[in-house]
């Protein structure tokens, strides 16, 4: 019995202990936000852990005043991260960006204090919404922009004129001082793995660079406003933006009709009023993509106005195919025979040369050795063996699990 009202009593004096702990804790925490608001003159300042949005948001950001903490201030001369570290081993450093503020705390003294509370971000609760915004572009263009596409130079240049060179706002400005359109219609059609991802990777990227809004639209997407209560409205909202930009449509001919038909369909009338009745301020570009036949396609969505450019993506050539080799690894390419290479993928398409150099990879780190003739030999393998499935989509679009890229 005495065993068990020591085991009692010290449990209870853990849970005192523990309890003083966390009281403590919190009040200290209070006792930040309290300092930050009678510094910055906010009312509610809430604190904020920016975990991977963190560099990207201070990079962007202009640095402001240091400010000690009840007193105390201690700068931090390590030369590695001025950029993103505020320069306060204990402190307070002010930023501002697109004219909000926020506030870099800096106060742990001790090594076993959780440091999220006592290092943190803080900023008025009024406004939280536009900062988060902020941090989310921040974060989307801090990330590396990826290669220019492997195409046909004269493809490339016509893809960027009619979509990121067209919204150019001294473009813009030129099209309605001589009445022209706000709005164009781009078509890229082929066979699957034959370039047209990676072109809506490239133009995403630029808009994104460029600040512009985007919308990826699926075929599921379009299902499901479709369907809903009200399909004319929802399916509307999916081609709506709010300023310049570009609407992806990925494999649209999935979603208006069955690719082995030409019928008329009432979702075909539903698609093209929403096409038409658009209200941007600046203009939009729509970046279609199909998989299937352009004869398949009805004429109605085919017209001026409506689609005003076609770009067909044909399996690559022997020098387009040579061109994607060039930006493989320098390892690879001085291991291999580059025309045995380029002669071996004739008829290939872009992805399914990515993924014999993919089984190549995965091979060399198994056995150390660059073997093309293995990789090729298991990439017929893998064909012959997914053959009797149903084939898997390529498109530009995510949304759907099975679909790669």
């Amino acid at each position: 019995m005495e065993h068990i009202a020591r085991t009692l009593s010290g449990r209870f004096v853990s849970l005192f202990l523990m309890t003083q702990s966390i009281q403590q804790f919190a009040a200290d925490h209070r006792y930040l936000l309290d300092f930050v608001a009678q510094e910055t003159g906010w009312r509610a300042p809430m604190a904020l852990d920016l975990d991977d949005f963190w560099a990207p948001v201070v990079k962007a950001a202009r640095k402001g005043r240091i400010l000690p903490l009840d007193g105390v201030l201690v700068r931090d001369w390590d030369p590695d991260c001025r950029r993103t570290e505020p320069g306060v081993a204990f402190g307070m450093r002010l930023y501002t960006i697109e004219s909000i503020s926020f506030v870099q705390v800096n106060s742990q003294f001790e090594f076993n204090q959780n440091d999220r509370t006592f290092n943190f971000i803080a900023i008025d609760r009024g406004d939280y919404r536009r900062f988060y915004r902020i941090a989310l572009r921040c974060r989307r263009n801090a990330e590396p922009p990826s290669a220019r596409p492997v195409l046909e130079e004269a493809q490339l240049e016509t893809l960027w004129k009619n979509t990121i060179g067209y919204l150019e706002p001294a473009n813009l400005r030129r099209l309605k001082r001589y009445g022209g359109r706000g709005k164009r219609g781009i078509l890229l059609t082929g066979p699957p793995g034959n370039g047209k991802t990676m072109a809506c990777r490239w133009l995403w990227e630029a808009c994104r660079q460029c600040r512009w809004e985007w919308k990826l639209v699926s075929p599921d997407a379009y299902r499901q406003a479709r369907n809903s209560d009200r399909p004319v409205e929802q399916v509307r909202e999916l081609f709506t933006v709010e300023r310049r930009g570009i609407v992806f449509f990925d494999d649209m001919d999935q979603a208006l009709r069955d690719r082995e038909t030409v019928k008329e369909t009432d979702d075909q009338a539903v698609f093209l009023d929403a096409l038409d009745g658009l209200n941007v301020k600046d203009g939009i570009v729509f970046v279609f993509t199909t998989n299937c036949s352009l004869d398949l396609i009805d004429g109605a969505f085919k017209r001026p106005g409506r689609l005003d450019v076609v770009l067909e993506f044909k399996a690559p050539d022997a020098r387009l195919r040579r061109k994607l080799f060039e930006c493989w690894h320098p390892e690879i390419r001085a291991s291999l025979p580059l025309d045995t290479v380029v002669a071996s993928t004739d008829g290939f398409s872009f992805a399914e040369i990515e993924e014999a150099k993919n089984l190549l990879v995965m091979h060399f780190l198994e056995s150390g050795c660059w073997d093309w003739n293995w990789a090729l030999n298991q990439f017929d393998t893998n064909r012959n063996a997914a053959s009797s499935r149903r084939q898997r989509k390529v498109g530009f679009a995510s949304a759907r699990p099975a679909r790669v890229f």
